[in-house]
């Protein structure tokens, strides 16, 4: 019997009463493993203006010594509100990259996850089982701890559906960081991350989130830039960005919708293709430092780090004093 058709009697004895109830915040779906897609409070009911504004910058595709110098460049000099240094979260292909460079990465607080092979989109269920396990294994395999390799981002932010969560579920890892969406954008609309206790979630721009419900296994959303009208996912697509204020713009005019909204992580999405460019390196360098200068309560942190705010959130005031999940010591 082949492997789709074994998959889907599985996945049809899984099948709960859950599927044709709708996500009760606080009701049926509770922290810390599950929250609603369209559950739009603070997290814990924390105050708006206590709430720490969590900013995400992620990458993905290969890393190795001829791109890692402009990715670390980006954080230089730039220190979270409790003195901890500004991180963010690679997601690795195997292709190309030097898994020594990523452990070196993983040593100085960033957070690993993982991509595909060799950058290109599993066709099947089996194939992304294949492909996040093996990547995960080769950055174990460099002394990166297994237990920390938590994130999936799919190539082209073209999420798999139910062969990738499925994948993910087998093989153990919380969450996808890979649907983007130009729907939820506004002030008024962005979303927190969410699970697939109920499914489904909301539908994203590419690919396609899972039918099926996987409890606990958390959805963390790539809001769209915007930039002269133009929306985009990743920065590299927003064509018009010419100069380093408008690479700065880029960011700050999306951040700070998050920042006067209900203050939802805010991820930015970088790829080798951006850094190549010295005034988009730049804008980008200078947006991170910037915010980190001018807000007091913004933080940038890695991918999984916002996730344990989420399910464990705690005021902006603790969270600078003592809060684990934050802490470098």
């Amino acid at each position: 019997m082949k492997f789709h058709h074994v998959l889907s009697l599985l996945l049809l004895t899984a099948v709960t009463s859950s599927q044709n109830t709708s996500c009760k915040p606080g009701d049926n779906c509770s922290p810390p493993d599950c929250r609603c897609w369209n559950d739009d409070a603070v997290p814990g009911n924390v105050p708006v203006k206590e709430t720490p504004q969590v900013i995400m910058v992620t990458f993905e595709y290969a890393v190795n010594k001829a791109n890692v110098d402009f990715y670390n460049g980006l954080f230089q000099g730039s220190v979270n509100p409790n003195n901890c240094p500004a991180v963010g979260t690679f997601f690795v292909q195997q292709t190309n990259t030097d898994m020594a460079v990523v452990k070196s990465l993983a040593d100085n607080g960033h957070e690993i996850g993982v991509m595909s092979i060799d950058g290109t989109l599993p066709a099947t269920g089996e194939q992304w089982r294949n492909n996040i396990a093996q990547v995960r294994s080769a950055a174990v395999a460099q002394g990166v701890p297994e237990a920390e390799i938590l994130g999936v981002r799919a190539p082209n932010l073209r999420p798999g559906g139910l062969d990738e969560f499925t994948a993910m579920a087998q093989e153990q890892f919380l969450y996808d960081a890979s649907c983007s969406t130009s729907k939820f954008v506004d002030q008024s609309s962005l979303l927190w991350p969410y699970t697939y206790d109920f499914a489904p979630g909301i539908d994203c721009d590419n690919g396609e989130g899972p039918e099926q419900e996987f409890p606990g296994k958390w959805q963390v959303l790539v809001a769209d830039l915007e930039f002269n009208g133009t929306k985009c996912a990743s920065p590299s697509a927003c064509t018009q960005v010419a100069t380093q204020r408008d690479a700065f713009d880029l960011f700050y005019n999306s951040f700070i919708k998050h920042y006067e909204g209900s203050r939802s992580p805010f991820m930015i999405v970088i790829n080798p293709q951006w850094v190549t460019y010295d005034f988009k390196r730049e804008g980008t360098r200078q947006f991170i430092e910037y915010v980190r200068a001018a807000f007091e309560d913004t933080w940038v942190l890695s991918v999984r780090q916002a996730l344990e705010w989420v399910r464990q959130p705690v005021p902006n005031a603790n969270a600078t004093a003592d809060y684990p999940p934050w802490s470098c010591v």
